[in-house]
């Protein structure tokens, strides 16, 4: 059979059969001394899992998981980010956030252009079973949300462009905080604005409005600011807080954890290893807090407070200023993820 003049190899097979099967510590060695990659602390590559590229940098606590593939002319993935089991991303440039989240068995590649262009921002998630078509640049914003089996394509194209087909090449971009439940298909040339939702099994073409709900194929507006999303109250958010870090405790008990309730503060008991938190509510005063505590709070912090914290060692979680310390203990990083079952997601200190 005769060759092509470029190589079109899905699957970087001479890649795999050279560092594939290494162990994650050795694989991580291999990349840096003979690939040159830029590798940060604590990063996990899963057997059979590869990163193929001539750019590539990958930040602290990068995961890579079993059989994941990804490749690229040049990649970057932020801190805390990782790329679920089989999975599969290919696209000549990959810029991925800190703690963004790709599930397994997820399919983000197709024919290539020099400007194509993979971006996945901060806080993101991709559930299973998606495909994304990059060969026109995708653009998603931070603390997006993309559900199981949607679809997501920049060209479209099958029937002879001769005989009068139509031919689409289009970049798509979704804003930040935009949601798509499961089995949503965007459509090239498509943007969704910030803070929209898609209703489940819609069609996206065109353009739709930041700040609205659109449902239906295709979709259409049905509702938009200032009537959506609701506008909460402060004592509408002070008894959302309380109901989740009920439901928190409630959760963790369940999983054999102990906790002991003493005005504003919980120890929570787990492993053998003791662990503090400070609620502290809109109204409440500072607490007096050691190195390794944590603290919850609803008022914003100054950056007086994260200064100190910073230096002092303390981890916090601040619903208020949406943001969290760079690090947390277990009890932190239990809670900060116990928060994203209800969409709050803080962004990590740069510092």
């Amino acid at each position: 059979m005769t060759k092509s003049l470029l190589p079109k190899s899905r699957m970087p097979w001479g890649h795999l059969a050279v560092f594939g099967w290494l162990p994650s510590p050795l694989k991580v060695l291999a990349y840096r001394l003979l690939l040159g990659y830029r590798i940060g602390k604590r990063v996990r590559i899963g057997f059979g899992g590869v990163v193929v590229g001539r750019s590539v940098e990958l930040g602290d606590d990068v995961e890579i998981g079993l059989l994941a593939v990804v490749q690229g002319r040049t990649i970057r993935i932020g801190r805390h980010s990782s790329i679920g089991l089989m999975s599969y991303v290919s696209c000549e440039a990959i810029e991925i956030g800190e703690d963004a989240k790709i599930r397994e068995q997820v399919w983000i590649g197709g024919p290539q252009l020099p400007e194509s262009r993979f971006t996945l921002g901060s806080r993101t998630i991709i559930l299973q079973l998606t495909s994304i078509n990059p060969t026109k640049p995708v653009a998603i914003g931070d603390d997006t949300g993309i559900g199981g089996h949607c679809l997501i394509f920049t060209h479209g194209v099958w029937a002879n462009a001769l005989d009068g087909y139509p031919v689409t090449y289009q970049p798509v971009t979704l804003g930040k905080s935009v949601w798509l439940p499961w089995r949503v298909f965007v459509m090239p040339g498509s943007s969704i604005g910030d803070g929209t939702v898609i209703g489940a099994n819609s069609l996206v073409s065109g353009q739709i409005p930041a700040n609205s709900l659109a449902v239906g194929s295709p979709a259409k507006v049905i509702r938009s600011a200032p009537d959506f999303p609701r506008a909460l109250s402060q004592e509408d958010r002070a008894t959302l807080v309380r109901d989740i870090i009920a439901e928190f405790d409630r959760y963790v008990s369940y999983h054999d954890a102990t906790v002991a309730v003493d005005g504003a503060w919980r120890r929570y008991r787990y492993g053998g290893r003791d662990y503090r938190l400070y609620w502290r509510t809109a109204s409440g005063a500072a607490p007096t807090v050691t190195s390794g505590d944590t603290v919850l709070t609803e008022a914003a912090l100054s950056e007086a407070d994260r200064s100190n914290y910073r230096a002092r060692r303390v981890y916090w979680l601040d619903l208020g200023g949406r943001s969290r310390s760079l690090e947390g203990s277990p009890l932190t990083e239990e809670l900060a993820q116990f928060l994203g079952r209800y969409g709050i997601r803080l962004a990590r200190d740069a510092s």
